[in-house]
């Protein structure tokens, strides 16, 4: 597709759709996530070994793996690129550094992925068709009795004796 201001424009929507991706990911607002994929949007989460079929799978996929209140998660996806490659639709290929922690389990996973997707537009407003990832490299480790406070927004803290 030729370039243009409507194909800068739709690149940068992209950008803020898979941002958002990202951001509803890590605080649990997987309904809100869930609308920024087309009802027959696919996924295939660790290098194809977690596939899933709808919205509604995905998002209760996602619910069910991360949703715990024990399990914070970031996710930063870095470098698009991304490929328009008709009027409404686009592939993109993004860097992902993920960490996840499981406090209660005194768990952590780091690591890195390529994230490959498929974008539709829909009455006028990118979603994700397709998602997934391929590991680059992911390191599983156990956390020692180093942590002095952990606090996540998803979990209350204890009150502080005296409080």
């Amino acid at each position: 597709m030729a370039g243009g201001l409507e194909e800068l424009s739709d690149i940068e929507a992209i950008v803020r759709l898979k941002h958002a991706y990202f951001r509803l990911l890590d605080t649990k607002r997987f309904e809100e996530l869930g609308d920024l994929l087309t009802e027959d949007a696919t996924s295939a989460f660790e290098s194809g070994k977690l596939s899933h079929e709808g919205r509604q799978a995905i998002v209760a996929f996602l619910g069910q793996a991360l949703g715990r209140p024990d399990i914070v998660t970031v996710h930063h996806g870095h470098h698009p690129e991304i490929d328009v490659t008709s009027a409404g639709t686009a592939t993109g290929t993004w860097y992902l550094e993920d960490r996840v922690i499981v406090h209660d389990q005194n768990f952590e996973l780091h690591g890195t992925a390529l994230y490959r997707d498929e974008y539709r537009k829909e009455n006028g407003r990118w979603r994700i068709s397709h998602t997934g990832y391929e590991r680059i490299f992911e390191e599983q480790l156990r956390r020692g009795n180093e942590v002095v406070k952990f606090t996540t927004r998803f979990a209350p803290d204890p009150k502080e004796p005296g409080d």
